[in-house]
């Protein structure tokens, strides 16, 4: 059964596994799939950059967060 590709809630591009992880990190652990943002629709909502936002999903992964494979 393949799976079906998680897209951002606004603007419809795909998210991947760490967008996704960052989505739960950041917003809200129980989100929903179907409510997940895109790193750039993220960056605007939260005043920052695309580049603030995979700086802190490298610093999650450095931490052993589980939730970033």
């Amino acid at each position: 059964m393949p799976r079906r590709t998680v897209k951002c809630r606004f603007c419809l591009e795909p998210i991947d596994k760490n967008t996704a992880a960052l989505n739960k990190k950041i917003i809200d652990r129980n989100i929903p799939k179907d409510k997940c943002v895109c790193l750039t629709c993220m960056a605007a909502t939260l005043e920052c950059s695309v580049e603030d936002l995979l700086d802190k999903i490298e610093q999650f992964k450095e931490e052993g967060c589980v939730l970033f494979g």
